[in-house]
């Protein structure tokens, strides 16, 4: 297994209860972590961490400078046996103020909610101005939580996304780039197609060519013909 597990990851794996951890979650982790990574020092104010799950990142991201954390997400789910939000929201309407929170995270959150232009006017509803709107979204994942999984966002869609919905101003950035996609793309046949007997076979030779692929990976901030990256990320700004 890929070395160096960061304990907020590690954290994360143990809430959901995972027994083994898959080394396609562990790359997917590794990739938002660091986009996490770049948001942190800019928290401050109130903060909503919207779809928050577990909040797998509350604790990595607190610092003086925050005044509130709130979390919301959906009715109670498997999610919320030990971890609880703040509010519980019905998927329409935000149940907070307008103009109450300073940033709004939503992390792999947009693919799962089909009416983007809906939950990007409630984001920006609830944002004072001036206020971010911080997202990632996946490009290389299997089909999760079915049937609710609704798109694979390009840079483009997003971007006309923004604009319509009106933000003064937004950064769109890849996860990873076209190694970090191959090398995910790589992970998940390992743990979602292959059995127990292969991968014993594979381990030592693909472990290597994972590691040799992400320490290859180059994220190329220009968005053109040819180009593959694992996800996106981004900043957006009432």
């Amino acid at each position: 297994m890929i070395k160096n597990i960061d304990k907020y990851k590690r954290d994360w794996f143990i809430d959901l209860k995972l027994d083994v951890l898959p080394i396609s979650f562990y790359i997917i982790r590794k990739s938002l972590l660091a986009a996490v990574t770049e948001l942190r020092p800019k928290l401050h104010g109130n903060v909503l961490d919207l779809a928050c799950g577990v909040m797998p990142y509350k604790e990595f991201l607190k610092n003086d400078l925050i005044e509130e954390y709130i979390g919301i997400d959906l009715e109670p789910t498997e999610y919320h046996n030990d971890v609880k939000p703040d509010y519980y929201w019905d998927g329409n309407k935000i149940p907070l103020d307008d103009a109450s929170v300073n940033f709004v995270i939503a992390t792999e959150l947009l693919e799962h909610y089909f009416d983007t232009n809906h939950i990007l006017k409630e984001i920006k509803r609830v944002l004072k101005p001036g206020g971010t709107f911080f997202f990632t979204v996946p490009s290389v994942w299997p089909l999760h939580e079915a049937p609710y999984d609704y798109h694979r966002f390009t840079p483009f869609a997003l971007d006309e996304y923004f604009k319509k919905s009106k933000f003064s101003s937004w950064e769109i950035k890849p996860l990873g780039g076209f190694h970090y996609h191959l090398a995910l793309s790589f992970a998940l046949w390992n743990d979602y197609r292959l059995s127990g007997k292969y991968k014993k076979i594979i381990k030592p030779f693909l472990n290597m060519f994972l590691e040799f692929l992400l320490k290859k990976d180059k994220k190329n901030l220009i968005f053109k013909n040819g180009e593959m990256y694992s996800g996106l990320y981004g900043f957006v700004t009432k």
